[in-house]
């Protein structure tokens, strides 16, 4: 029996110890696994790609039969107001590639968005975000043919609207690593089209 009262003197204090050391931080999550975030500074980026799509024809590559992908890149900067829901600033960019493999012709598609944009996380890592803001769109169209170059850029200025939803793989309270969808439209009443990038990409964020 002392040896047992003994052992149970010693052990005691370690578990405690192991047991106080398990725990999350006091105040590092609320109910539910949510990471308490108030009050923090949020950036990041995301890298990603896709397609471009316009509602019309005005846009089109004549002679092209075949595009890229379009490649996506994407930085905000803001902060949280809740555990579960942050403002930001936000800035993206879709670039594509048209051409065609029997005409010397080919298209470049370029469009940038600025917005202010919100972001909630249902969950501790599944988000959804919207935005909304202006966007810009530049269109080069370049033949090169007997030896002489055609270039012609048509560039516009419009309205964007953004929808994003995302699953953190990696998700802690000062760092994240996210797979995300978005869909990107840009609106141009001067050529009285609009524009659509939807693309997958990797998100890194910071907290």
């Amino acid at each position: 029996m002392k040896k047992i009262i003994i052992l149970a003197c010693l052990l005691f204090p370690s578990l405690a110890f192991a047991q106080y050391y398990s725990q999350p931080p006091p105040g590092s999550q609320f109910p539910g696994g949510f990471h308490n975030r108030t009050g923090r500074l949020m950036f990041g980026f995301t890298v990603g790609a896709g397609t471009m799509a316009s509602r019309g024809d005005s846009l089109d590559c004549r002679d092209c039969d075949y595009s890229t992908l379009a490649f996506e890149g994407s930085a905000h900067l803001g902060g949280f107001l809740g555990p579960r829901f942050a403002l930001m600033g936000e800035g993206q960019v879709n670039v594509q590639t048209l051409g065609s493999s029997f005409s010397p012709e080919t298209t470049t598609q370029t469009q940038a968005a600025l917005m202010l944009a919100a972001q909630f996380w249902i969950t501790p890592q599944l988000w959804i975000k919207g935005g909304l803001g202006f966007a810009t769109l530049q269109v080069d169209k370049s033949y090169y043919g007997d030896g002489i170059i055609d270039a012609s850029s048509i560039p516009e200025n419009g309205g964007a609207i953004m929808g994003a939803i995302g699953y953190e793989v990696l998700s802690a309270r000062y760092f994240s690593i996210d797979i995300q969808g978005r869909l990107l439209n840009g609106a141009y009443k001067g050529i009285d089209d609009n524009v659509t990038a939807a693309n997958i990409g990797l998100g890194i964020n910071w907290f």
